[in-house]
């Protein structure tokens, strides 16, 4: 009897207890995506909602109870669970009597709202997560809806997946697992009211009914998920569009797969073996070290010089490179050929932080190129031995040496001297070498490399009268002239070298492609240059925050805390300059090498430092401004944007003033203007890669569209005379200059 009594129970309303477990898990992926966004939720917010998810599923088991009744209980489990996360202590309040009701009212509103007050704002996320719930899960009980809800998920979690650095593909597989299964229970529930006699045979025997689809469907889910990747054969529509349109799409700073053999499939991360390079890759956007620094830089790793026609291998030099052990604050040993030099250097300060357990084979320590010094070392929270700290002068390379020994450093603090790169002092470097002497290792090209990249290189940089200009048009040619990519189609392929079947077979690659290729084309024309591989700066929390501030208030090369990941692996050039040393290119598409110039050695020095001695006033409103709540913050907004939209007229008379009360002479204003352009056209399609001038973009804008030739070509003289030329434009240039700014503006 008390079989079939709990057998009863269990069966009746199963649809309406399956579909709110369902709708629950499926909710909970998307609080999952926006705990794994950056700066969006706090992590008792995520808890708050994740707890009233919880409460508001669990009440919906007991679809017997009255509805007002089962609302009731949710709220209170509500209200229990944010006071629970935020630990809530109530306030108490003395009352006055209740024959003066005004003020009795008052104290009752005054006792709600110091209570109410101690649960804001997390109180507006449970209740908004409730209604939420609520909804979702009426949605979700016919199945036209439940299509509709999983087709714009999916998506959702696709496109974020696939133009971020998150990884949500768990996140999309138990979003289909659960509509899926709400499709067959809602399937089953129709079949129930419409046919109510055949129903009861079903349910007499439910496991017989109910195992085969479970296991069906789980095991589609589970495959799906185990599948291999699988080249597509249709672009997605996002760069179908982009490539129509003649753009290219830029990605993340991917890097470069960690095994690279030819054909083979890897993930990005910092590679091992460059003995064979080539192949494809997918992107690991797995956090690797988060670097404190003083200027944003590459994060430079080993260097090679030995190219074979595959890859790259350590010389002879480099495997008997002279190695110097390494003492704290002391200024390591640097090539005895780079001394004494011409070029000057700026100290830049690194505090590196590993993530993860892969990095403990790094067989270097990264920094800006070149450390000098080393000042600490961690492993477990302590201070760590720098006995297996090799410094090789030769290759500026920092070598690990701990194997069995040490664990590999957590975190660890280097001071580098980068480069000041001084174009006009490195352009009174002749083309040809006064020497060969002790740089033949760098000059070196194999016998069959075929006599075709010679002749490219030869050509490309023949404008070139000096080494820097014959090295900066080849760097230019291989940005713009081939298309990045993770995935180049390797059937093209024929040739048996490496930088042959890219530049003429190939014409599309990422970064081991762009690097390998400079470094030998430089060398056929007989300027030294190495292979080096590292990784790039990696995203600054700011970064994405700041994209919408004039450009002339942003520092990108400045200081910051960046995140690296495996998808920032990455490889460039350094070429050898006489006087100079070494000094690094970058020419793989869409990526833009940070660099230190001699006005920015200048500016550096005027500018205000952040210290331990910075005023505690000074440091406790820095505080006070991040502790605004969301409330204050939308109420300012709003009036602002109010303000803004009233006074809109009166606004336009400031478009010449940057910052607002200093005045621009007439070149400023229409530098300023044309830079408003180029921003104005990238929202309209026209985009600038970080590599591009403002003439090489406008002439690939004018090849596209014929209309835009008259009016860009006026501008552009403008725009150059204004920021180039020491003579002024005149009053009556300018005004012509705004004009066809405006024009094209409407136009676009």
């Amino acid at each position: 009897m008390k079989e079939s009594v709990w057998r009863r129970l269990l069966l009746q309303d199963w649809h309406e207890r399956l579909t709110a477990i369902l709708t629950g898990v499926f909710l909970l992926q998307f609080v999952i995506w926006i705990a794994k966004e950056d700066h969006v939720w706090l992590p008792e917010t995520v808890t708050i909602v994740k707890l009233t998810l919880l409460v508001v599923f669990f009440m919906e088991l007991f679809p017997r109870l009255h509805p007002a009744l089962r609302r009731l209980l949710q709220l209170v489990g509500l209200l229990f669970v944010v006071g629970a996360v935020l630990d809530y202590t109530p306030a108490g309040r003395s009352f006055h009597s209740i024959k003066e009701w005004s003020a009795f009212w008052q104290d009752v509103y005054a006792l709600l709202h110091d209570n109410f007050m101690q649960l804001s704002p997390f109180i507006w996320f449970a209740l908004g997560a409730w209604l939420v719930a609520l909804g979702v899960f009426w949605w979700m009980k016919a199945k036209w809806r439940i299509v509709v809800a999983l087709v714009i998920s999916v998506a959702a979690f696709s496109f974020r997946d696939s133009f971020s650095f998150l990884v949500l593909w768990q996140q999309a597989a138990i979003v289909i697992f659960c509509g899926l299964f709400l499709l067959i229970v809602c399937h089953f529930a129709g079949l129930k009211r419409r046919n109510p006699v055949g129903w009861s045979n079903f349910s007499d025997y439910p496991l017989s009914v109910s195992m085969p689809i479970v296991f069906l469907v789980s095991l589609v889910v589970f495959l799906g998920t185990l599948a291999p990747d699988v080249r597509a054969l249709l672009t997605d529509p996002y760069t179908m569009w982009k490539n129509f349109r003649g753009e290219q799409v830029t990605f993340f700073n991917k890097g470069f797969g960690t095994s690279s053999v030819l054909g083979g499939d890897s993930s990005s991360g910092y590679s091992r073996n460059d003995s064979t390079l080539g192949g494809e890759f997918s992107f690991d956007y797995t956090p690797v070290m988060s670097i404190s620094t003083s200027h944003r830089s590459y994060w430079r790793g080993e260097t090679r010089a030995l190219y074979t026609g595959k890859g790259w291998l350590p010389s002879d030099v480099e495997r008997k490179a002279q190695l110097v052990p390494v003492t704290a604050d002391a200024s390591l040993p640097q090539d005895p050929r780079l001394a004494p030099t011409l070029g000057k250097t700026v100290d830049v300060t690194q505090t590196i932080t590993v993530l993860g357990e892969a990095s403990q084979d790094y067989p270097v320590l990264f920094g800006a190129y070149s450390i000098d010094k080393v000042q600490s070392m961690a492993v477990g929270g302590s201070a760590a031995n720098l006995s297996p700290l090799l410094w090789a002068p030769r290759l500026s390379e920092l070598r690990w040496n701990g194997t069995g020994r040490q664990a590999y450093p957590q975190s660890y603090s280097v001071t580098s001297k980068v480069p000041v790169i001084d174009e006009a002092e490195l352009r009174q470097i002749p083309a040809e070498l006064p020497t060969r002497a002790g740089l033949e290792e760098y000059l070196f090209v194999p016998e069959t490399l075929p006599s075709r990249v010679r002749e490219l290189a030869l050509k490309e940089s023949a404008a070139g009268t000096n080494m820097y200009d014959k090295v900066k048009l080849l760097e230019r040619y291989l940005s713009t002239a081939y298309p990045y990519t993770n995935t180049p189609d390797l059937s093209k392929g024929r040739s048996r070298d490496f930088v042959d079947r890219f530049l003429f077979e190939i014409k599309e690659g990422y970064c081991d492609y762009y690097s390998t290729a400079l470094a030998v084309m430089a060398r056929a024309i007989g300027i030294p240059s190495r292979w080096v591989k590292g990784y790039t700066p990696g995203v600054n929390a700011l970064t994405e925050e700041m994209m919408n501030f004039p450009e002339d208030l942003i520092d990108p090369d400045g200081a910051g805390d960046y995140t690296v990941r495996n998808s920032d692996a990455h490889s460039w050039v350094e070429i050898y300059f006489p006087g100079y040393g070494w000094i690094p290119f970058e020419p793989t598409a869409g990526f833009a090498l940070p660099t230190i110039t001699p006005q920015e050695v200048v500016d550096l020095g005027t500018l205000p430092s952040v210290t331990d001695e910075t005023p505690a006033p000074l440091l406790e409103s820095v505080g006070t401004t991040r502790a605004i709540g969301w409330g204050s913050g939308a109420v300012a907004a709003a009036i602002l944007v109010v303000f803004l939209w009233l006074n809109r007229s009166s606004l336009r008379k400031l478009r010449f003033f940057v910052p607002i009360g200093r005045q621009l002479d007439a070149n400023q204003r229409a530098v300023l203007e044309f830079e408003r352009l180029l921003k104005y056209a990238r929202r309209k399609g026209y985009a600038r890669s970080e590599s591009e001038t403002a003439r090489e973009a406008a002439q690939r804008w004018m090849k596209k569209d014929k209309w835009l030739q008259k009016d860009l070509e006026s501008l552009l003289f403008v725009f150059e005379k204004a920021k180039y030329s020491d003579s002024p434009i005149t009053d009556e240039e300018l005004v012509q200059f705004t004009r066809t700014v405006s024009k094209l503006k409407e136009s676009m």
